[in-house]
């Protein structure tokens, strides 16, 4: 979609910030702003206007829209409690006033049941919780998560129509994050790891600053870009960076716990993965959203990996990330 792309060559990639020696972000940016029409899941969730009820099917979850506005729900949202903690599979732009089935993927194999256990690192909200309801992480699944994930959803999504993941690969992923950092688990629940390491975590995260007219990055860990995220809206990305970093920052614990030497990615090279994406773009598939508003262009089969929502022209997020073939 040529629109699309364009929009994305238009942003400015900022000089990079860099913590540890091995985290590096390169912010993006635009030069001018229109009004925002949405909620993001984070503000409409510590409002009370969505509520997530246990649908006791597996690879879905419910969010009923209680208020006004859409709701935009991203691509690797955690949500936690129900009889299962899960992982939202692709972003969604959610109609209000009406209840929508959410494709996601299961990211704690070992529990089907309801507990009462207080997560400790999740959004507040002004009303409380009920049993079995969902409540909001404070963070995104780590990345390598997502970008697998990504790729047998958006490869069924183009196949199929519907953005349903691998949960085989999912859990594998999961399991082999827990035992890399050593985070035991009796239910094989991704959260734990999250919470555990969420100090260091945070170290690395607590340099890197928001620009003004930010909406999104350039990520990379040592010598390897890892993804790009972008909004169409500073903000939407002040509201979800720290959510979105810290599944990346959290890749980046494993690079300084190997102890490995590298490089820094430089300039030029998130240059010309903007562009790879961009030349993507304007061959992409384009799939109606398999619920709520909007349309996804499909990064598949090339030599980058992701998607972008698309909704009245405008690009409300996109993930993209270069293609790892095994």
């Amino acid at each position: 979609m040529k629109k699309a792309s364009q929009w994305l060559q238009s942003l400015r990639i900022e000089e990079p910030q860099t913590t540890k020696g091995v985290f590096t972000v390169f912010p993006l940016t635009v030069s001018e702003t229109n009004g925002r029409d949405y909620l993001t899941l984070d503000e409409a969730f510590r409002q009370g206007l969505v509520v997530i009820p246990e649908s006791g099917r597996v690879p879905e979850i419910v969010v009923v829209v209680k208020g006004e506005k859409p709701v935009l729900i991203v691509e690797g949202e955690v949500i936690v409690g129900g009889w299962q903690n899960r992982t939202v599979n692709i972003s969604l732009l959610l109609e209000a006033g009406k209840e929508h089935r959410i494709p996601v993927s299961c990211i704690e194999a070992g529990r089907w049941s309801s507990r009462r256990t207080r997560y400790p690192f999740v959004e507040t909200r002004e009303r409380e919780t009920v049993r079995d309801e969902f409540e909001v992480a404070a963070y995104l699944a780590h990345s390598q998560l997502r970008r697998r994930k990504t790729e047998t959803a958006t490869r069924h999504f183009l196949l199929t129509g519907s953005p349903v993941a691998e949960q085989r690969d999912v859990w594998a992923e999961v399991s082999r994050e827990l035992i890399v950092a050593g985070v035991a688990s009796p239910t094989e629940d991704a959260t734990t790891f999250y919470e555990h390491h969420r100090a260091s975590i945070e170290d690395l995260l607590n340099p890197i600053k928001t620009l003004p007219n930010q909406v999104g990055a350039v990520v990379a860990i040592g010598q390897t870009i890892v993804g790009l995220e972008a909004f169409d809206h500073p903000q939407t990305w002040n509201i979800l960076r720290g959510k979105v970093l810290y599944g990346y920052a959290a890749e980046a614990l494993e690079f300084l716990w190997r102890k490995e030497t590298s490089g820094l990615v430089a300039y030029h090279e998130a240059e010309a993965f903007r562009e790879k994406i961009a030349l993507a773009m304007e061959g992409a598939a384009v799939k109606p959203a398999p619920v709520g508003m909007g349309e996804h262009l499909l990064l598949e089969g090339g030599l980058v990996g992701g998607f972008a929502l698309v909704h009245n022209g405008k690009v409300r997020h996109m993930f993209a990330f270069p293609k790892v073939h095994r």
